[in-house]
């Protein structure tokens, strides 16, 4: 058998296949006319074909949990001062008398690969705040300043929920 007809045969399989088609396997041996080497290479191209509808029935068949959802953070606080739940959704920490005005910052995350977005900012005198809390996660800042505005205590607590709102905190 000439070899230009074995390639053209070939190409003609791997095309299909390609393409996504299964190839028209009885009138491509037709062309080879009996050729066992011919036959063996056109069975290897065959072989992937059916390797991949192997592989796209098995992943088909099988459900992959959408573990995306159910991604949860972990609260985690970040600070020189000691800040701690009081209460339900009350975030508190220690008055400092050098402390003259505390802000606080709330910024959300709207999904679990995205970056915090401030929502808003508090100046507040008391030294607790009650917080916002629903499925996405929250990022508090606790801004201790001086009356002449000089940063003296600060925290940062990431990850908060109202599912994780009761958890363990992570200390960093």
């Amino acid at each position: 058998m000439a070899q230009r007809v074995v390639d053209a045969v070939l190409a003609r399989a791997r095309a299909e296949i390609a393409a996504g088609r299964f190839p028209d396997v009885v009138a491509l041996r037709a062309q080879l006319a009996g050729d066992p080497d011919a036959l063996a290479r056109l069975d290897a191209v065959l072989a992937v074909h059916r390797a991949r509808a192997r592989i796209a029935r098995a992943v088909s068949e099988t459900t992959v949990p959408d573990t995306r959802s159910k991604l949860r953070t972990r609260p985690t606080v970040n600070a020189d001062m000691d800040v701690h739940r009081a209460g339900e959704l009350t975030l508190e920490w220690e008055a400092v008398e050098s402390v003259a005005t505390w802000e606080v910052r709330i910024s959300k995350r709207p999904d679990a690969r995205g970056d915090y977005v401030l929502e808003e900012t508090l100046q507040v005198d008391d030294p607790s705040i009650d917080l916002p809390l629903d499925d996405q996660p929250l990022r508090v800042h606790v801004l201790g300043r001086t009356r002449n505005g000089r940063l003296v205590r600060r925290a940062v607590i990431s990850g908060l929920t109202r599912e994780s709102w009761n958890d363990r905190w992570q200390r960093r």
